[in-house]
């Protein structure tokens, strides 16, 4: 069986590819599948199609499944046929990478430096350096893709000042929690607030995502 995995932080590209991945399937006629769940994995790889269609597997959450179950499904992965696609938004470990069959097809896709440093410049008097960063980034990215980025960051930020467990590497936990002490837990509940109106108003034709971002950053991070 071919085997791909999509993974890393950006996950529009991520998404992109992984349509196209399914739109080729689909073009050809192939039988396509969504695993989301380790059970029963390896009979599911290796059912047949009724109608001799080629097997075209979409298999998300590997990050979940139980070292012998990864095992065990590396076997039908190797004497399969079909393809099948790993998808993953976020970077898989060495661990679960070195349980796939050997020859499998690697694609990383990382979010821009650029964002990173407007995510990390976010913080209550930094207002002049993340405007700055946000308008940089958005000669090459939409906006609305920048403020879902901002949005999960201080929903992650507020985890993280409030003790709350992060799923994340310990230097990515402690980086946000070194980020969140320059908050108020009162301020990460306002920005948060006034993000979910936001995302109401730019649903409803209410309001445009730029602009809401900047007078956002302007007024809570002054």
């Amino acid at each position: 069986m071919k085997v791909i995995v999509l993974h890393g932080d950006n996950e529009r590209a991520l998404n992109q590819r992984l349509e196209k991945f399914i739109e080729a399937a689909k073009a050809r006629g192939w039988q396509i599948n969504y695993l989301d769940s380790p059970e029963r994995i390896s009979e599911k790889l290796s059912s047949v199609s009724l109608f001799g269609q080629q097997p075209f597997f979409v298999i998300k959450r590997i990050n979940q499944w139980p070292l012998s179950t990864l095992k065990k499904a590396k076997n039908v992965l190797e004497k399969g046929e079909g393809t099948a696609v790993f998808y993953h938004n976020d970077f898989l470990g060495k661990t679960i990478l070195g349980s796939l069959p050997k020859g499998v097809r690697l694609e990383e896709f990382k979010l821009p430096r650029l964002i990173f440093n407007f995510l990390d410049s976010f913080c209550p008097g930094n207002a002049d350096k993340s405007l700055t960063l946000f308008h940089q980034i958005l000669k090459k990215e939409p906006p609305e893709f920048v403020f879902a980025l901002l949005a999960r960051h201080v929903r992650d930020l507020y985890w993280a000042k409030t003790g709350s467990p992060l799923p994340l590497p310990p230097w990515r936990a402690q980086k946000l929690k070194n980020q969140a002490g320059k908050f108020t837990k009162g301020l990460l509940e306002e920005i948060i607030k006034s993000l979910a109106e936001t995302d109401i108003k730019v649903k409803t034709s209410q309001a445009e995502v730029a602009s809401s971002l900047d007078l956002l950053t302007v007024t809570l991070l002054k």
